[in-house]
């Protein structure tokens, strides 16, 4: 997974400019780590073939995500107009969110994917997920060559276990703030 991920940020970055996977590979994501969760959506006894959310409308804290869904499926993206798409399973295939992290990296020019999971079926659903993130003592800070000429940065520097700690939640077994994100953390009014 740490493979696959360093792959997919060198396509990400040959996307963002010409070179900038040789420039910005190494020396800004040479020391990404990542973990993996085993998720399992419970549904209400309660549910009705129609949806129960499952886990509300939230972005992720990585750099990058990487999902593989169950056959159940359930796993909804926010376009840019504000509808909810189904993104439906398909064998041998992933999921690659873009992250908080990699929002604030990027100054705004990769969005995190505001994402949510509805159940709708009685049965459990599970995911495996695998977030990338940049190490806990890293400086998140978009290079200049990212922010561009004539664009103004939208994000102040930051620690990234700083904006973890920021995301955590005082609940125990409840570990993100749903709906807080990197513009609420760093974002600077512009």
């Amino acid at each position: 997974m740490m493979k696959l991920s360093k792959k997919i940020i060198e396509i990400i970055l040959k996307s963002l400019g010409t070179g900038y996977e040789k420039r910005f590979l190494d020396s800004e994501f040479g020391n990404c780590h990542g973990y993996m969760r085993i998720v399992n959506y419970t549904p209400p006894s309660n549910v009705e073939e129609n949806q129960v959310e499952g886990l509300g409308m939230h972005t992720d804290m990585s750099c990058i995500t990487v999902v593989f869904q169950d056959e159940l499926g359930g796993l909804q993206m926010r376009s840019k107009d504000g509808k909810w798409l189904n993104i439906h399973p398909c064998k041998n295939s992933l999921v690659v969110n873009i992250g908080d992290l990699m929002q604030a990296w990027s100054n705004g020019r990769l969005r995190s994917s505001e994402h949510r999971v509805v159940l709708r079926r009685s049965r459990n659903r599970f995911s495996l997920v695998f977030f990338w993130c940049f190490e806990d003592e890293k400086e998140v800070i978009a290079p200049n060559e990212i922010v561009g000429n004539g664009n103004p940065r939208i994000y102040h520097p930051f620690v990234c276990l700083k904006y973890i700690k920021f995301r955590e939640s005082n609940e125990v077994g409840n570990f993100e703030k749903i709906g807080y994100t990197v513009k609420d953390f760093a974002g600077l009014n512009v």
